[in-house]
Parts: C-alpha cells; sequence; structure tokens
C-alpha cells in the first residue's frame, strides 16, 4: 500500500541534484535518488526524479538551490524605502552593479529586517522558479517552496545563532557558503569554491577558506564561527582561536553526514 503522503525535497547543487523522500504520518525509511548534472541538464534530471519517485496520493516538493543557482547581497538601510516594492527597486540596483548585469529577470527575495539595520537578500533567475513550478504541475506535486540553501539553514537554525557576532558557514560538495553577521545585521555573504575533501578541510583547509571569506566581505573573522553541512564530515571540526558549533545537516531529509 503506498503511503498517504510524501515530502520530497530536491537539493538543487552546481554538479548534484539529489531527491529525498519520507513518508508523513507513518513510519517508513527515507529514500535517496541522485544524479550528476550541469546547468543544461538540470531540468531534465529533476524530471527524471520526480518521475522515479514512490508514489503517494499527496505529493509535496520543496527545492533548495545551492549558490551555483543563487545571488545574495546585503542591502543597506536606506531612509525613504517604506514599501516591499521601494525595496525590491533597491536590491535590484544593487544586484545589477554588485554582479554587472541587469537583474529585471531575476526573482528577488528579501528577508525582513528591524529599522535601521541592513537586509539579506537573495536572487535567483525567475525561469529557474517557472520551471519548477512547471515541473511540481505536470507532476501532480504540490510545490511547498523553492529556496535558496542558506536561507533555509538560517531559518532551521536561527534559534542557535545566539552570538553576537559570527560566520555561518554552510559547506556542499563543491563549493562553502559563509554570511557574517555584525552589530545586529548581515555584514556580506561569500561563496567559494571547495577542492577538499573533510580531511583536508580539518587541517587547516577551512581557517584558510574562512579567512579568504572575511578579507572579501572586508570583515574581521569573528570567533564564533556555526557551521552546517551534509557533504562534509565537520562535527568534530577545531580552529585555532574560533569557537566551532557544528549545527547539523543542511536540511532534515539531508542527515547522512549529520553524526559523522
Amino acid at each position: 500500500m503506498s503511503p498517504l503522503w510524501i515530502e520530497h525535497s530536491a537539493w538543487l547543487a552546481g554538479n548534484k541534484l539529489t531527491l529525498a523522500s519520507q513518508p508523513r504520518l507513518q513510519k517508513a525509511d527515507k529514500q535517496w535518488l541522485s544524479q550528476d548534472i550541469d546547468s543544461q541538464s538540470a531540468a531534465l534530471s529533476l524530471q527524471q526524479l520526480l518521475a522515479a519517485r514512490p508514489a503517494s496520493s499527496i505529493s509535496t516538493l520543496n527545492v533548495l538551490l545551492s549558490g551555483d543557482w543563487v545571488r545574495y547581497g546585503v542591502l543597506p538601510w536606506q531612509d525613504g524605502l517604506y514599501q516591499p516594492d521601494d525595496w525590491q527597486a533597491y536590491a535590484r540596483l544593487i544586484f545589477a552593479q554588485q554582479f554587472g548585469s541587469n537583474a529585471d529577470g531575476w526573482r528577488v527575495c528579501i528577508n525582513p529586517a528591524g529599522f535601521g539595520q541592513s537586509r539579506l537578500a537573495c536572487a535567483m533567475d525567475e525561469s529557474i522558479y517557472q520551471i519548477v513550478l512547471e515541473l511540481a504541475k505536470n507532476n501532480k506535486t504540490r510545490l511547498q517552496s523553492v529556496q535558496p540553501l542558506l536561507s533555509s539553514v538560517i531559518a532551521q537554525y536561527r534559534r542557535q545563532l545566539i552570538a553576537t557576532e559570527f560566520a555561518l558557514v554552510v559547506t556542499e560538495n563543491d563549493s562553502l557558503c559563509c554570511a557574517f553577521w555584525q552589530n545586529e545585521a548581515w555584514q556580506g555573504v561569500i561563496s567559494l569554491p571547495i577542492n577538499q575533501d573533510s580531511e583536508a578541510l580539518h587541517d587547516g583547509g577551512m581557517a584558510a577558506l574562512l579567512r579568504q571569506a572575511a578579507m572579501l566581505a572586508q570583515v574581521s573573522l569573528p570567533t564564533q564561527i556555526y557551521i552546517s553541512s551534509s557533504a562534509h564530515s565537520l562535527a568534530r571540526l577545531s580552529l585555532l582561536g574560533c569557537e566551532v558549533a557544528y549545527l547539523g545537516s543542511v536540511h532534515p531529509l539531508f542527515t547522512e553526514w549529520a553524526s559523522a
């Protein structure tokens, strides 16, 4: 008998697409399907994995996008911006300046923040969102969210991010995203390639990447480091001069390395 309801989460990374499926309302094992991809084959791969997913009466889909598919920016506070449309226009201007391209075709999301505080913004190609929406519809799957991996991790662990200054590090198979929090606001987000395994990251690799990220973000490296990863074994990582807190996997359905 097929489960009544299965929650599917697709993790779209730079070179791999993984679909994790977990039946709801009953105890059952998770299932994973994975394919190597590139920018041209991502949509076809997602269609193939959705077609091969476990059958159920109700299917929901959440899509996580890695840094290869998302642009990040920090919007300094601006007096006179009171409406969401004002902040959207400001974000598009900042993204166009930062990435040197027209942002009209981008889907922009801005995290809320208090008065006078800078705001974290992210953008993806509108075409990507529309493709995912169409694939979900064609596969009779309810699309619940399409969000950047960093935003998902922040929401998942927000109650544990208690230091007044910290770096939040999210690692994937081939990339690292590092967000810096200081003065009660996000100050910068940097994405860097990773060409190292877990052992190399323990043996000085992570320290070097964090120094590089802080330099690019033009901030001082904080002493508190929070790490979330489902791609590297970092639960026991230590860094000289820093307090490291391992948060766990990037998503509840992607926990393969969370206890390693």
